[in-house]
């Protein structure tokens, strides 16, 4: 989910299209829910083994009580988890942490913080102002007693927050991937199938705007020419062993595109930079995106939803990202780690030094980056084409500028169906998963 702050959430969108986000959540994240997580929130959870994740369920509100000993819940209210880590043996024989993790439903306009105390000490914390989970990893955890707090807040831009926010959680054990053999910890970057395809208006953000009865934005009219907007999501994920970490750097205050580097890990903590192409900077997000980093086409198919043709009907200009962890899409799965790349991360430099400016951006392992078919770009115009049967393809990395483990599965599909494109009111109904990329 995106903010206003930094090009991510529309400030004028509706919410109805935060309904439609939230059933687009669920299809994504809930069935990896199991039922434990279900039920009423307990006052504690015990973590007796590595094996499968503890879960629980919470919620906070926006008039609840705060928590006068706890700093960060003295003004807001703070749900109060008690997690006991009860590990066998030698469990930490192999380098590893206790990971706690949260999510919840974009759709609430949430920006939940995660705080984890052991006695008086805070030992993790996970305070994102943008996405929909937070997660840390205690390294080593210590059995006894932790405290977790999930405290109530609203992400940037809001428009019309939940007063009460309902919240998953998890306590699992991790490890980190094995020294031996010595191996480059790779990203696998996928994409995975669009959750929402409309013509629907998209408002306005940073004063570009759809004017009524439109789909698509300003900017994309006069930089595109774009004439009728078929509006999608785009949510790309790393399944890999390593992040995606990206690094550049620029002269102070100057706003242009930059060389940009890959940095790769190593399963013995070294690392080397790879050439990564260019990012540029977004005048209407306002910060760093890394250029081309996913492109959509749009192909003809028949009534099952089989691929007609040779060409594309459309293709869509490469989108650029700034890449950051919002979605947790490996939640309660061995391999995900903890939130290290927290959006928006590319808005502001990480150090200056020598009269230049120094950011990064990344995808941890289990995480994905979504951006919303309401912010500007997520669409491909439809203009002049038939009413029918087509298959939506999105692919990350087209032009494999990155290094990964697995450069087959870059590409997902849905079908969807358009109608009364030669009308002032084009309608478009998402069918489902499509065929495998050609």
């Amino acid at each position: 989910m995106r903010t206003s702050v930094s090009g991510r959430l529309s400030a004028g969108r509706t919410r109805r299209a935060g309904a439609l986000l939230a059933a687009g959540l669920l299809v994504l994240a809930g069935t990896a829910l199991p039922r434990a997580a279900q039920a009423a929130s307990p006052g504690e959870v015990k973590l007796r083994s590595d094996g499968p994740a503890s879960y629980w369920t919470g919620t906070v509100r926006s008039d609840g009580p705060g928590t006068r000993q706890i700093p960060e819940c003295r003004t807001v209210h703070c749900d109060k988890l008690r997690l006991t880590v009860a590990l066998p043996p030698g469990t930490w024989t192999r380098p590893g942490g206790v990971q706690v993790a949260i999510r919840w439903d974009g759709a609430t306009e949430g920006g939940l913080g995660l705080f984890v105390y052991r006695g008086q000490t805070l030992v993790a914390k996970s305070t994102a102002g943008v996405g929909t989970a937070q997660s840390v990893i205690i390294p080593s955890a210590r059995n006894g007693s932790y405290d977790v707090y999930v405290s109530y807040g609203v992400t940037f831009g809001a428009v019309d927050p939940d007063p009460v926010i309902a919240y998953q959680g998890l306590a699992e054990v991790e490890y980190r991937p094995t020294v031996q053999p010595v191996r480059d910890l790779l990203p696998d970057l996928k994409s995975l199938p669009q959750e929402n395809v409309t013509y629907d208006n998209p408002g306005s953000i940073f004063g570009d705007t759809a004017q009524p009865g439109q789909s698509c934005f300003d900017s994309e009219r006069s930089e595109q020419g774009a004439r009728q907007c078929l509006r999608f999501d785009q949510v790309l994920q790393n399944a890999g062993t390593g992040p995606v970490e990206l690094h550049y750097s620029r002269q102070s205050g100057v706003l242009q595109d930059e060389d940009v580097w890959q940095r790769v890990y190593r399963s013995d903590s070294t690392w080397r930079d790879l050439s990564a192409g260019q990012v540029e900077f977004h005048p209407i997000h306002g910060h760093y995106h890394f250029k081309g980093f996913a492109q959509s086409e749009l192909w003809l198919a028949d009534g099952a939803g089989r691929v007609v043709g040779s060409a594309p009907a459309a293709v869509a200009d490469k989108v650029s990202f700034c890449i950051a962890d919002t979605d947790l899409v490996g939640w309660g799965t061995k391999g995900d780690a903890a939130l290290s790349y927290p959006a928006p991360a590319c808005l502001d430099p990480k150090s200056t030094s020598g009269g230049r400016d120094y950011f990064d951006m990344g995808m941890s392992p289990g995480w994905a980056d979504r951006y919303n078919w309401y912010l500007p770009d997520q669409m491909i115009d439809t203009y002049g084409l038939a009413d029918g049967t087509y298959v939506l393809f999105t692919t990350v990395d087209p032009d494999g500028k990155l290094s990964e483990s697995d450069e087959t599965n870059n590409c997902s599909s849905v079908i969807v169906e358009l109608s009364g494109l030669v009308t002032s009111q084009p309608q478009a109904q998402l069918r489902g998963v499509g065929p495998a990329c050609p």
